[in-house]
């Protein structure tokens, strides 16, 4: 199985997450409610553990961003979605989109090498690994967390965090719009990178194009392939994987 970013940055936190669950459970708190998760005494203690004491607000953010999104993909039994090259051809082509899971939680798994971004404004690009997929706190709404950069000579990735709705209609109501427009007025997914038309490569330009890619490919997962989310306190698999894959051809 090709290495997934919960498999390289929490297989072991992942044995702390049944401690969680169950403080979840009994606090009756959501647990897709971020700001209540990060509340429990289990998720608090291991912050503290894995957070530098000299860290910043914006570091401990993203260490919150980070473990909420893994625990979230455990806690639905780490689904993983591997997108293949016709699929992804796809959803750059259609202009179909959704903000409906098959499942809670999952991670869109692309084709190695072949979509390229900046984690942040003014880097240099990174290839786009996937993303963790879980639905928001209001309906339509979708929370990506993107990763860059994942490879067997770097310990670690680069990620992006999004919350919003990708839809050419006006926002109405709870939902988020968030543009997807390219400065240039270039079409979206257009390579970025030297040579990358003849190398059959993509780019997102923005956040927005971001999301408007993982709705893309949302309306391509198959809902008979899913499997219900567990309720918490889940035990641990016997097998010792934590995740399972699904082609997406």
């Amino acid at each position: 199985m090709r290495p997934t970013p919960f498999g390289v940055a929490f297989n072991e936190i992942a044995q702390r997450f049944p401690a969680i669950a169950e403080a979840l459970q009994q606090d009756g708190t959501a647990p897709t409610d971020r700001d209540r998760f990060v509340l429990v005494e289990p998720v608090g203690r291991l912050l503290r553990e894995i957070v530098p004491e000299d860290a910043g607000a914006d570091a401990l953010e993203t260490h919150v961003l980070l473990l909420h999104t893994a625990f979230l993909h455990w806690s639905n039994a780490g689904p993983v979605y591997r997108i293949g090259e016709h699929a992804l051809r796809r959803a750059i082509t259609t202009r179909q989109i959704t903000g409906h899971l098959p499942q809670s939680a999952l991670y869109l798994q692309l084709p190695e090498l072949r979509v390229w971004g900046s984690p942040t404004e003014g880097a240099t690009p990174e290839p786009l690994d996937g993303m963790f997929v879980s639905c928001g706190l209001a309906p339509g709404i979708v929370a990506v967390l993107a990763v860059f950069g994942l490879r067997p000579d770097r310990p670690g990735f680069s990620a992006v965090g999004i919350d919003g709705r990708a839809d050419d209609d006006e926002p109405a109501g709870n939902e988020i719009e968030v543009a997807a427009a390219r400065a240039d007025g270039s079409a979206p997914f257009g390579p970025m990178l030297a040579g990358g038309s003849a190398a059959g490569l993509y780019s997102v330009a923005n956040a927005g194009e971001l999301l408007l890619l993982t709705c893309r490919l949302l309306t391509l997962l198959p809902d008979d392939e899913s499997t219900p989310a567990p309720a918490p306190p889940r035990p641990p698999p016997q097998d010792g994987s934590l995740e399972h894959v699904v082609a997406v051809e």
